[in-house]
């Protein structure tokens, strides 16, 4: 593992490739009888569901971050970076502590522990979508945290069909910055920090009540 000086590289809970199935059929004893299960909400309960989990560890100050925009999928720049610092945004409105700081692109990827919070493209082991590195101390406290989108995946800026999102996939990631970890219980489908996602998928764009309480558990309302 690299290091930030004698900082530990610690790897975030990740999105991983598939989301869970919307149902589970069991069979009864009874002859003729199925009882079939709903484990996923049927519908969006968001808004409703309280539910949030920290990590162990976050950033105590704004987190100054930089966007490498460099991608093989034919995005320019600026929607790149317009698509990733409204994900950003998304977590500081719902806060009045300054979350995030945008200060501009850079040739940096992430993950090499150099000092810069960045966001890029990079390679990484099929079945993670993305994933978030945080540089901590020992007294929890976050100096450096990258997300690398993961190019063994095709992207999307417009919620295409048969492609990750980056606005939803970034979204998510953003959580972690804040110091809010995955949650992988079914009734947690559809808030933003809900440890799955897939091809096409949008609602992780926006906050739940859940994730908006684990935000500010940790910085405040």
């Amino acid at each position: 593992m690299k290091k930030l000086s004698a900082l530990p590289l610690i790897l975030s809970v990740l999105l991983s490739m598939f989301a869970l199935l919307p149902l589970v059929s069991a069979a009864s004893n009874e002859v003729g009888q199925v009882t079939v299960t709903y484990v996923i909400p049927p519908t969006d309960d968001s808004m409703t569901n309280p539910h949030y989990k920290l990590l162990r560890y976050h950033s105590y100050s704004t987190i100054n971050f930089y966007i490498n925009p460099s991608n093989s999928y034919g995005f320019s720049s600026s929607a790149v970076v317009n698509t990733i610092t409204t994900a950003a945004n998304t977590w500081d409105q719902e806060t009045s502590y300054p979350v995030f700081s945008y200060k501009g692109t850079t040739m940096r990827i992430a993950g090499n522990g150099d000092g810069y919070n960045v966001v890029s493209w990079g390679s990484y082991q099929a079945g993670v979508i993305a994933v978030t590195f945080s540089w901590v101390t020992k007294g929890k406290r976050v100096v450096e945290v990258d997300c690398l989108m993961n190019t063994y995946y095709s992207w999307s800026l417009t919620g295409e069909a048969n492609k990750m999102d980056v606005q939803n996939i970034m979204t998510h990631e953003f959580g972690h910055f804040c110091g809010v970890a995955d949650l992988y219980n079914d009734a947690d489908y559809w808030l933003t920090m809900y440890g799955y996602s897939n091809y096409g998928i949008t609602y992780q764009r926006t906050l739940g009540l859940g994730d908006v309480n684990g935000l500010r558990a940790v910085y405040g309302p």
